[in-house]
């Protein structure tokens, strides 16, 4: 039989562990509460670069607009462009998007040689994410 002390110590420490147990999360309360708040249309993203007609050497600036209910959505969580390699998909490069406000999120690469290459754009904003692709042919 266990001694009453040893006994009262085990419940404590039961009781301790079901509170914590039960004590809520701020940050996933607050993730939630923003979900609840955020629209369900679907974000809309325009990706484009200029300039439109790209040679080997020339630097290219990739453009993504994000609207969401056509209003401009300024606080995407993560915007990157990825640029695959037609040819060879293992030969990619990930652009980091920066904000240029009025919810266009910018990024440059140049390009050393000609080429065929797919450019990603990978958006996540207001839980949802997008990621339309689009071809770039490089020109010698």
């Amino acid at each position: 039989m266990m001694k009453p002390r040893i006994r009262r110590g085990l419940i404590c420490i039961v009781m301790g562990m079901t509170l914590a147990g039960c004590s809520g999360n701020k940050e996933n309360e607050m993730q939630m509460h923003a979900a609840a708040n955020s629209s369900m249309s679907p974000i809309k993203v325009e990706l484009s670069w200029t300039p439109e007609e790209v040679t080997g050497g020339t630097a290219v600036s990739f453009k993504a607009v994000v609207t969401q209910d056509g209003e401009p959505v300024d606080d995407a969580r993560e915007v990157m462009f990825e640029v695959n390699e037609a040819a060879d998909k293992t030969k990619k490069v990930e652009i980091k998007g920066e904000s240029a406000g009025e919810g266009a999120y910018v990024g440059e690469h140049t390009f050393a040689e000609a080429g065929e290459f797919s450019v990603t754009s990978h958006v996540t904003a207001r839980t949802q994410h997008s990621m339309p692709s689009k071809k770039l042919v490089v020109a010698p």
